[in-house]
């Protein structure tokens, strides 16, 4: 029986120009160490929350593959698990800036993000302003005044504690 694994990995935007060289050696080796790849592939670019390695954008790349399970491995005691030598070349590779493997049992089927955000560069509604989910510029709204509220009476210490005799406290 196949175990499912995702790996999820981060190439950065300096290395763009060498995004398939990149995949194609990361797929490269998931199966020389008996991984197959399964379909679909996601990809996606976007800003990084912060730097890493002098990185501000980069390309999100999600794959699933199963490797075989480590009873069915024909391996000697000093083999390693295939998965941990993974691991290891993915953590010396200086082309993939961060990545993670999963097993995909428990995760949701792999499909592409689908994100819609609009802006309008309008001379009225000013440069980048977001459109609202309904599909309208955003307008500046009334500023509704507030009625004043009577003040609280001052209430004593005395009429407190009848209160909280009538209570039974």
């Amino acid at each position: 029986m196949a175990l499912e694994y995702e790996l999820f990995y981060l190439v950065g935007e300096k290395k763009e120009a060498e995004l398939p060289q990149i995949k194609e050696t990361v797929a490269k080796l998931v199966t020389d160490f008996g991984g197959t790849f399964l379909e679909p592939a996601t990809e996606e670019a976007r800003k990084l929350a912060y730097e890493i390695q002098g990185e501000i954008r980069g390309t999100y790349i999600a794959r699933r593959f199963t490797l075989p399970d480590h009873d069915e491995i024909e391996r000697g005691i000093d083999e390693i698990h295939p998965l941990k030598s993974i691991e290891r070349a993915l953590m010396l590779s200086k082309q993939v800036l961060r990545f993670i493997i999963l097993r995909a049992d428990d995760l949701p089927e792999l499909k592409a993000i689908e994100r819609e955000e609009k802006t309008v560069t309008d001379k009225k509604l000013g440069r980048g302003e977001r459109f609202r989910s309904a599909g309208r510029p955003v307008k500046d709204t009334p500023v509704i005044q507030a009625k004043p509220t009577p003040a609280a009476q001052a209430v004593s210490e005395k009429d407190i504690d009848q209160q909280l005799e009538s209570l039974g406290i």
